[in-house]
């Protein structure tokens, strides 16, 4: 379907929108009331059909908005249906994760953080907010602001009765299998629950927000140029693919593009990114099976990955690059040669490593039919990257709606049917040497001139940027009134998408399995929570010294309990 047919087809829904605006080629605003919202998204995404992406929810003062951002991958084209709730004191949207199971995380988060009572919902659970946070407020209205600036603080309001809403999801006397918080296998706090019979895992339900940073809430206190470094702190191995696609929406409101060495050193610095995240991920899920020679293999093979990434930016994380209108930091002509000899042996030793990891039939064994997602239910989750890759699904935003200087290089996106563990290793496994020949293609064309230009002032306007992280795709919609700050920043992980599809490809494995499905997405929940605790005024309760003294304190009370003195070093008897 071309632009003209999806025209046509947007053409029959005409009566129930209040506007069809198109801004770009490749993007187009909709808007219509919210008792027509459920009929216009149901219409979208079964009909045209496109693919959903996340949902925006606002305070815009006179109204709440909730913008639902769809893509129409064919074309590269981000469609968004914007909703207009006037009613402030009771603000109601009909639930479409009744058929659309990808909203059902959205709806939830929304309802928390703006009250927006979605009605119809399967499971309308708290899930960013902490259960003992007080009924009624919420944290994303303009109102709060003027609360906490009179003196407000969450004592004076009503707490929810200890009873409400519970953690506990399924029937006392069911087998319930807790994983997490706190799990070996997951390096940051998540819960899972299963519901089991026997062996089998026959429904499981996650929750999620225990470490919950409000980076959308701190983008609005900072200038369009500070932003950047906020976001790549949302994740250190998405901390280019962040600003990036930040970058590209606050340049899409600007209307400015960067020049071209600047699209390449961009290009070149997320590709180093995609190499060391997919192989510290091949690492990792070697060593959650057992096979450790894998583990060593990989994350030696990355180490000269972070060196070129430091010998460009400064830093092997966090690399603090992207800006609005370009980079801040140059690739040297200098180190050109030595970066091309170094890929040469990255590609070398990935090949190597692959070879070993398909040929091996133990890893088929144990891989092959584990945690299958099918193309059906990839759609329905909305899932993204290696996870929708490895299920049949040919999508990729580098592809799909070019952005730095992707549409200049020669490269293939990794596609795999089967949709089972071993099917995302091995897209992950070939997605890496394409990295690796996308990179040498663009360090070899990295064209003369500047790397940035200066852009003074951000207009009003609103711009969608995404672009293709390790995980898949990362979405940002930024919102500006003509001032130095975003006036809302939406940010959507690809994490937010992937990780919910658990209850398509958990649901009747075996329990030994889940684990290994769960690593098989990449999940990341720091990027999914979007740490130092403070109260309503925005006064630290705890900061890093604060939390490591607790750590002490409560290591000093359980050797107290134990009865156990400690180990002191002249204790030990060495030699």
């Amino acid at each position: 379907m071309n632009q003209q047919e999806l025209n046509n087809k947007l053409s029959q829904i005409k009566a129930q929108l209040i506007s069809i605006e198109q801004t770009a080629d490749n993007r187009i605003y909709l808007s219509c009331e919210a008792r027509n919202a459920y009929a216009v998204n149901k219409f979208l995404f079964e009909d045209v059909p496109l693919r959903f992406v996340i949902a925006t929810g606002i305070d815009s003062d006179d109204c709440f908005e909730v913008i639902y951002h769809y893509a129409y991958d064919e074309i590269g084209c981000i469609i968004n249906l914007k909703v207009f709730i006037r009613d402030r004191e009771n603000p109601q949207l009909e639930s479409i994760a009744p058929f659309l199971p990808a909203a059902e995380w959205i709806e939830r988060e929304i309802h928390d953080l703006l009250g927006i009572d979605f009605k119809n919902h399967p499971n309308m659970r708290r899930l960013i907010l902490a259960d003992d946070w007080p009924q009624g407020v919420y944290p994303m209205r303009k109102e709060m602001d003027a609360k906490i600036a009179r003196g407000w603080t969450c004592e004076t309001s009503s707490r929810p009765a200890p009873e409400s809403p519970a953690r506990r999801t399924v029937p006392l006397g069911k087998p319930i299998l807790p994983v997490g918080p706190f799990h070996p296998l997951q390096e940051e706090m998540e819960f899972f629950q299963l519901t089991t019979d026997g062996e089998i895992v026959t429904d499981i339900d996650m929750r999620i927000s225990y470490n919950h940073r409000g980076i959308e809430k701190i983008s609005e206190s900072l200038q369009f140029d500070q932003v950047p470094y906020l976001v790549s702190r949302i994740c250190g191995i998405c901390s280019a693919s962040h600003p990036t696609a930040y970058v590209n929406a606050v340049e899409e409101i600007a209307g400015v593009t960067p020049p071209d060495r600047a699209r390449y050193v961009r290009t070149i610095i997320c590709e180093l990114e995609r190499i060391h995240s997919h192989l510290l991920w091949v690492g990792l899920a070697g060593h959650f099976i057992g096979y450790d020679t894998v583990f060593m293999w990989a994350w030696k093979y990355r180490e000269p990955v972070l060196d070129l990434l430091e010998e460009i930016t400064g830093n092997r994380n966090n690399y603090g690059n992207v800006k609005v209108g370009g980079c801040r930091e140059d690739i040297p002509d200098e180190i050109v040669p030595k970066m091309l000899k170094d890929l040469d042996e990255v590609e070398k030793k990935t090949e190597m490593l692959t070879k070993a990891v398909l040929d091996d039939p133990v890893l088929h064994a144990r891989l092959k039919g584990v945690g299958t997602l099918s193309k059906e239910d990839a759609i329905r989750y909305a899932v993204t990257g290696p996870t929708a890759r490895g299920s049949g699904i040919a999508i990729d935003v580098r592809r799909d709606d070019p952005y730095a200087a992707y549409a200049d290089l020669d490269w293939n996106v990794i596609v795999q049917e089967q949709g089972d563990v071993f099917a995302k290793a091995v897209v992950r496994l070939l997605e890496t040497l394409e990295s690796v020949k996308m990179t040498k293609e663009a360090v070899q064309k990295l064209p003369k001139g500047p790397i940035a230009i200066e852009v003074k002032e951000i207009p009003p306007g609103e711009g969608c940027g995404h672009g293709e992280a390790p995980r898949g795709e990362t979405f940002h919609y930024v919102r500006s009134d003509g001032g130095n700050r975003p006036i809302r920043h939406k940010v959507r992980a690809p994490s937010f998408v992937n990780v919910p599809s658990f209850r398509a490809s958990c649901i009747g494995q075996h329990i030994a399995d889940v684990t290994i499905t769960l690593a098989a997405v990449d999940p990341c929940y720091s990027c999914t929570e979007r740490l130092a605790v403070v109260d309503a005024h925005g006064n630290i309760v705890r900061d890093y010294e604060m939390l490591l003294q607790a750590s002490r304190d409560k290591t000093a009370q359980m050797q107290k309990e134990l009865g156990w003195p400690g180990l002191k070093l002249e204790d030990l008897q060495i030699g």
